[in-house]
């Protein structure tokens, strides 16, 4: 197979995705009306909380082993 075909072959399958990729964008805009942040967690105080949300309860047995495959 000489060289040629596999640069052009190479150069329509970029294409080809390139293309492809363009066209999935343009279908998927973003909607106009989605915030553009996430809403942020308020202050209390003017201090930040960061503590841990999970909590862990008193009877679970602690971690003696893990398994390896």
């Amino acid at each position: 197979m000489p060289a040629w075909t596999l640069k052009l072959t190479a150069c329509l399958l970029t294409g080809l995705a390139t293309v492809g990729s363009a066209v999935y964008v343009t279908g998927h805009l973003k909607s106009p009306s989605a915030p553009l942040h996430p809403p942020v967690a308020a202050t209390t105080a003017g201090h930040l909380n960061l503590s841990p949300s999970i909590r862990s309860s008193g009877d679970q047995q602690p971690l003696t082993f893990t398994s390896v495959s």
